[in-house]
C-alpha cells in the first residue's frame, strides 16, 4: 500500500493534517502529475476518514478532492453502504452520485438508475425500486420515479407502483415505509381499501410520538365512507418498577346509524405506589358489546357479554394485608350494571392458639350497587370473620379437623328499613380422613408394580336456623343458610412403574361421594368420577385421556353420566386435537383443532365444534396460509352462531402493514 499525504501550504509554512490522510491501493497505480490525478487500476481501494471505496478502478482528483470509480463500486460509510456501476464522491462535501446503485437498509434494499447521497443520512433515488426480497430478480418491488431515503428513519416515494414478478399491480400517489430499527417519532403506514360495512376507507393513518425512552403515544385517524371518522389515542409507558401500563381510547359517531360508539381501555401496574402500597387497575368502558367485533380488521373478536373494570390498592401493615377494590361490571345481555365501590378487605396471617388451634381473621367493608333497566338497588355492610380449627392425628390411623366458622356483620339497613342492624352467625364443621396403601407385584406389558391408594373421608356440618332473610346480600359477607348434614366419600388412585426407567405414572383415579341430610332425613345423590389419564398408545398418538362422571339418585333411581375423551395426534405434516363429550340423553359434541402441511409452503389450520343434537357445526374456523418466500398469503374464515367473517390478504413478511386484501381488491374492482 502506498500512502499519499495531502499537504497544504500557508505563508511558506507546511502543515500536515492527519485527519485528511487518504489511503489508497491497487494492483496498478498511475500518477498524472500535470493533472494531479492518481489512477488506480484493478482492485482499487480508497479510504478517507469514515469512508471506504472498493471498485474495479478509480480516479483520485487531488486538487478537486474528488473520487470517481468505475466497474463494480462499493462505497461504505460506517454502517451504510451503496453499490453500483459508476461513482462520483466529493471528500469535502461528502456528497456522492452512483449510477445503477443499490443500498441495503434495515428491512430491504433500494436501487435506482441514479442515486445521490445529498447529505448525512439522506439519499435521493431516481427510477428507484424498494424490496425486502433478497432474490435476484426480486419477486416483488415498489417502483417510484423519485424516492427520498432518510437512512435509519423512513423511505418516502411518490408516486409509487407495486410490481409482482415485473407486473404492475397497484398504484398510489405517495407512500412511506419506516426503516428505523429504533423507536422514533413519525408517521406510520396506513391501509386503504373498500368494504361493504365501511365503504371506501383509510385506516391506521397515525402519528407515533416518542415522549422518552420509557413512554410514547400514537394518534390515529380512521376515515370510512359509510361510518365517518374514528379517532384513536393510544399510549404506553414503562417506568418499572414504579409504574407500567397502557391506555387506548377511540370514538365514532356513525353516519349511517347516527349512533355514538366508543371504547376506553387502560391498564396500570405499580408495585411501588404511594407509601409502599401496590396499585393495579384494568379499566374497560364500551358503548356496546359488538363495538370491537364490528370494527375488527381481520378475524372476528368474540366479545363476552360482560366487561369488568377493576382498580386494586394493596398495602401491608406488618403482617396484616389491606386491600381496597373498586369494581364495575356491565352485563350487556340483560343491560344490568353491578358496582362494588368500595370493597375493602383485611386479612391477618394464620396464628396458633394453645399450640394446636389455628385461626386467622378477615373482614370486609362493602357497598354494592345494582342498576337494572327499571330499578336500582343498594346494599352495604361490614363484617369480621374467623374460622378457627385444629388438626389432630389419632393413633397414626386417621386425622380429624374440627372447627367453627364465626361471622359478625353490620349492615346499612335491613329489608324493613331499620338502620345499622347487626347479626352474629356461626356454623360447626369437622373432617376426618385416612390413607391406605397396598403394592401389587405385577409385571406385564412394561408395568413393574402397581401402587393402590385408598383415601376415605367423612365430614359433618351444622348451621343453626338464624332466619337471616331480612338482611341484604352483600359481597364478602356470608348468608348462613340453615343446614345439618354429613358427607362421605372415597377416593382411589392407581400408580404404576412403567418402562425401563421405572417412571411413576398415574393411570386411574376413582372418586365416589354422597351425603346425608339430617334436616329432611334424605341421602344426597351419589356422584362419581373415573379418570384414566395414561396414554396406552405409541406415537403418533401423543395423548389419550378418558373421564367418566355422573350421579345416581337412590329415591327416584334417576341417573346421569358424561363421558369426556381427548386425543392428540402429532406427525411431521399433520396435527389434530380431538375432544368428545357425550351426556346421557344423546347430547354429543365433538370439537377439534389442528393443522395440515400438505407441502413445505402450504399450511391449513382448522378448528370446529359439532353438535349432534342440533345436527350442525356450531362454530368453526379455517385458515389457509402459503409461504411465498418474501410474501405470505393468508385466507381465513370463521363462524360462531350466526356471526361469520372471512378475510383474504397477501402481505409482505417484513412489512406486514403492506398487504393486498379483500378490502383493497374490492376498491380496485368497483
Amino acid at each position: 500500500m502506498l500512502l499519499l499525504l495531502l499537504i497544504t501550504v500557508n505563508n511558506d509554512l507546511i502543515h500536515i493534517d492527519s485527519l485528511n490522510i487518504v489511503n489508497y491501493s491497487a494492483k496498478k497505480i498511475i500518477y498524472n502529475l500535470d493533472s494531479s490525478i492518481v489512477i488506480l487500476n484493478d482492485s482499487a481501494y480508497v479510504s478517507y476518514r469514515d469512508i471506504q471505496l472498493f471498485s474495479d478502478s478509480a480516479y483520485y482528483y487531488i486538487d478537486k478532492k474528488t473520487l470517481e470509480a468505475f466497474g463494480l463500486c462499493h462505497l461504505k460509510q460506517i454502517n451504510d453502504s451503496i453499490k453500483g456501476t459508476h461513482l462520483k464522491y466529493n471528500l469535502d462535501t461528502k456528497k456522492a452520485v452512483m449510477d445503477t446503485g443499490r443500498t441495503q437498509i434495515q428491512k430491504g434494499f433500494i436501487e435506482g438508475k441514479r442515486i445521490y447521497l445529498v447529505g448525512e443520512k439522506v439519499v435521493n433515488a431516481y427510477d428507484g425500486k424498494y424490496t425486502t426480497c433478497g432474490e435476484s430478480p426480486p419477486h416483488y418491488y415498489f417502483y417510484a420515479p423519485r424516492m427520498k431515503v432518510f437512512l435509519g428513519d423512513m423511505v418516502i416515494a411518490r408516486p409509487i407502483y407495486l410490481y409482482i414478478y415485473d407486473m404492475p399491480v397497484i398504484a398510489a400517489p405517495f407512500w412511506f415505509v419506516p426503516i428505523s430499527s429504533k423507536r422514533k417519532s413519525g408517521l406510520l403506514p396506513f391501509k386503504a381499501g373498500n368494504s361493504r360495512a365501511y365503504g371506501k376507507f383509510i385506516r391506521g393513518f397515525a402519528y407515533y410520538y416518542v415522549i422518552s425512552d420509557y413512554a410514547d403515544v400514537t394518534l390515529q385517524i380512521d376515515a370510512m365512507e359509510k361510518k365517518g371518522l374514528m379517532p384513536h389515542l393510544e399510549g404506553v409507558w414503562d417506568y418499572s418498577p414504579y409504574s407500567s401500563g397502557s391506555f387506548h381510547i377511540n370514538y365514532i359517531k356513525e353516519i349511517d346509524t347516527k349512533l355514538t360508539r366508543y371504547e376506553i381501555k387502560a391498564r396500570n401496574s405499580s408495585p411501588y405506589f404511594i407509601l409502599g402500597s401496590n396499585f393495579n387497575c384494568d379499566i374497560k368502558y364500551m358503548s356496546d358489546n359488538k363495538y370491537r367485533s364490528d370494527y375488527a380488521e381481520t378475524t372476528i373478536i368474540w366479545v363476552d357479554k360482560e366487561i369488568t373494570s377493576q382498580a386494586t390498592l394493596n398495602r401491608d401493615f406488618g403482617e396484616v394485608k389491606n386491600t381496597v377494590i373498586l369494581e364495575r361490571r356491565v352485563d350487556f345481555g340483560d343491560t344490568t350494571t353491578f358496582e362494588k365501590i368500595p370493597y375493602y378487605t383485611i386479612t391477618t396471617p394464620s396464628k396458633q392458639l394453645f399450640s394446636f388451634l389455628t385461626y386467622s381473621l378477615s373482614g370486609h367493608i362493602t357497598y354494592d350497587r345494582k342498576f337494572y333497566p327499571r330499578e336500582r338497588t343498594e346494599a352495604g355492610g361490614a363484617n369480621i370473620h374467623t374460622s378457627p380449627s385444629f388438626k389432630q392425628n389419632i393413633l397414626d390411623l386417621f386425622s380429624i379437623s374440627p372447627g367453627f366458622d364465626i361471622d359478625f356483620a353490620v349492615f346499612n339497613e335491613d329489608t324493613a328499613g331499620n338502620k345499622f342492624p347487626s347479626r352474629l352467625g356461626y356454623s360447626f364443621f369437622t373432617n376426618a380422613s385416612t390413607n391406605l396403601y397396598r403394592v401389587f407385584s405385577i409385571e406385564v406389558l412394561g408395568i413393574k408394580g402397581v401402587l393402590h391408594k385408598v383415601m376415605p373421608g367423612i365430614s359433618y356440618n351444622y348451621t343453626p336456623d338464624f332466619n337471616f332473610g331480612r338482611f341484604p346480600s352483600v359481597s364478602g359477607i356470608p348468608n348462613y343458610v340453615h343446614s345439618h348434614n354429613i358427607g362421605f366419600g372415597i377416593n382411589q388412585e392407581f400408580e404404576a412403574k412403567v418402562g425401563e426407567k421405572n417412571e411413576k405414572k398415574n393411570f386411574a383415579q376413582i372418586s365416589l361421594n354422597s351425603g346425608y341430610n339430617l334436616l329432611n332425613d334424605t341421602i344426597s345423590p351419589i356422584t362419581y368420577s373415573i379418570n384414566l389419564p395414561l396414554n396406552p398408545f405409541p406415537r403418533p398418538v401423543t395423548s389419550f385421556s378418558t373421564r367418566f362422571s355422573g350421579s345416581y339418585d337412590l329415591y327416584t333411581e334417576e341417573y346421569t353420566y358424561t363421558i369426556d375423551q381427548g386425543t392428540s395426534i402429532s406427525m411431521e405434516n399433520f396435527k389434530v386435537n380431538i375432544n368428545q363429550t357425550y351426556t346421557k340423553g344423546g347430547k354429543y359434541q365433538v370439537s377439534f383443532n389442528g393443522e395440515i402441511k400438505p407441502t413445505q409452503n402450504w399450511t391449513v389450520a382448522y378448528g370446529g365444534r359439532y353438535d349432534y343434537e342440533l345436527k350442525k357445526f356450531v362454530d368453526y374456523s379455517l385458515t389457509l396460509s402459503r409461504n411465498l418466500h418474501c410474501w405470505e398469503g393468508v385466507f381465513s374464515f370463521s363462524q360462531l352462531g350466526n356471526d361469520w367473517r372471512y378475510d383474504f390478504k397477501v402481505r409482505i413478511k417484513e412489512i406486514p402493514e403492506v398487504a393486498i386484501g379483500r378490502g383493497l381488491l374490492g376498491y380496485l374492482i368497483e
